[in-house]
């Protein structure tokens, strides 16, 4: 009786270790489990950011390319007429048609450059010379146009017998007449005035 009673007891004893040491064993596996999960999570975590940095900026781009206004270009300025308006009368300044190369100008700068010598063969130095304006292309003093002949300006010749003188002649004169005192008219210089001439030269003798 006392042989099983203690039989029992060890029995007891034994299943009783055995059963501690199978929870010991279930707790170190689940802490072996739950390091291996953080160590499997951590690069997971790092290798996501760079993406989604990348998407960021992606996204950030395209918002500032579309908000970017883009410049209209403008079309270049016509300057045809109406054709209705060609043949109807204009009533205020704005129905007039004017050519873009149209020149307003009412005067052109025109350069004497003049030297030479008298009929004698002498220098023309401190002699007087005189500039006319006509409103007709004059060719000859037989032309009645040269009754009308305005005086523009009066110089003299330096020293060496030489002149450069700048003038501003109206554009409705056609014609300059340059007179030396002393000379005879034939020696005089006529001249014909156009819009592209900018210098008149010239040597008496």
């Amino acid at each position: 009786m006392n042989t099983l009673t203690k039989f029992s007891a060890l029995t007891l004893v034994c299943f009783t270790l055995s059963g501690c040491g199978g929870g010991g064993g279930e707790g170190g596996s689940t802490g072996t489990s739950t390091s291996s999960g953080n160590t499997a999570t951590a690069p997971a975590n790092n290798t996501s950011t760079p993406a989604s940095t990348s998407t960021t900026q992606s996204q950030s781009q395209t918002q500032n390319d579309a908000a970017t206004p883009v410049e209209a270009t403008e079309p270049e300025p016509s300057y045809e007429p109406d054709p209705t308006l060609l043949d109807s009368q204009a009533e205020t300044s704005n129905d007039l048609h004017v050519k873009a190369d149209f020149n307003f100008s009412t005067s052109k700068t025109v350069t004497l450059d003049l030297g030479g010598q008298d009929v004698l063969g002498d220098s023309l130095a401190n002699k007087m010379v005189k500039v006319y304006a006509m409103h007709e292309v004059v060719e000859s003093y037989e032309d009645e146009a040269m009754a009308d002949k305005a005086l523009l300006a009066t110089a003299r010749f330096n020293n060496a017998g030489q002149i450069t003188m700048t003038l501003d002649i109206p554009v409705n004169y056609k014609t300059l007449l340059i007179s030396v005192d002393g000379m005879l008219q034939s020696n005089h210089l006529l001249t014909e005035l156009n819009m592209q001439a900018t210098t008149v030269a010239h040597q008496f003798n």
